[in-house]
């Protein structure tokens, strides 16, 4: 059984970076001629992230069902992997793999685009010439929150603001990352 779970691990790694050859393609290519190289990636690939599109994971321009359905994968080969090394497999290991993809392919990601993003807003912010203008919209709300929070009854710069709002979103990550990681030290040790 060992066996069989090892061989089944790196068969849904090498899907996964099927997967990951796809969803760069369809950058470039979104809808494949038949038989072309591409056409043969979405014929492999697109049945498996057609159960995971909805509208729902469609936010702006972006689709984050793809990044849905591998972290799906890497849940159920990061599982198979654990057993095919023990031989057994805990609910402490599941629930820590769990953690691990929901830090991974979630809140970290949130946390990057975030920061990114910020990061643009503050450019703009000090080049007054409206380089970034969308990501006002985009990231105003957040900018607007600090504000509230830390200078309520003052008039700030916005150029300040940028640079304390993205302060904040990179102490917030390392944060989160820390409890993250403490989270699933704790969850391997759970005696279940």
């Amino acid at each position: 059984m060992q066996t069989l779970a090892a061989l089944l691990s790196r068969l849904i790694s090498l899907y996964s970076f099927f997967i990951w050859i796809r969803i760069i393609l369809s950058w470039f290519n979104p809808y494949p001629r038949p038989y072309s190289f591409t056409w043969y990636f979405s014929r492999m690939v697109d049945p498996y992230l057609g159960i995971f599109r909805s509208r729902k994971f469609v936010i702006g321009y972006f689709d984050l069902s793809p990044l849905l359905a591998v972290a799906v994968l890497s849940v159920v080969q990061s599982v198979l992997q654990l057993f095919a090394a023990f031989g057994t497999l805990r609910l402490s290991w599941i629930v820590a793999v769990f953690l691990q993809a929901f830090w991974s392919y979630g809140l970290s990601l949130f946390f990057w685009i975030a920061i990114i993003m910020m990061i643009f807003r503050t450019i703009s912010a000090f080049s007054r010439g409206g380089t970034f203008s969308r990501m006002y919209n985009v990231m105003d709300p957040l900018v607007r929150k600090v504000q509230s929070l830390f200078f309520p009854r003052r008039l700030v710069k916005d150029t300040t603001l940028c640079v304390l709002t993205l302060a904040i979103l990179i102490v917030l990550y390392f944060v989160c990352r820390y409890l993250v990681s403490m989270l699933i030290t704790l969850a391997y040790r759970i005696p279940i």
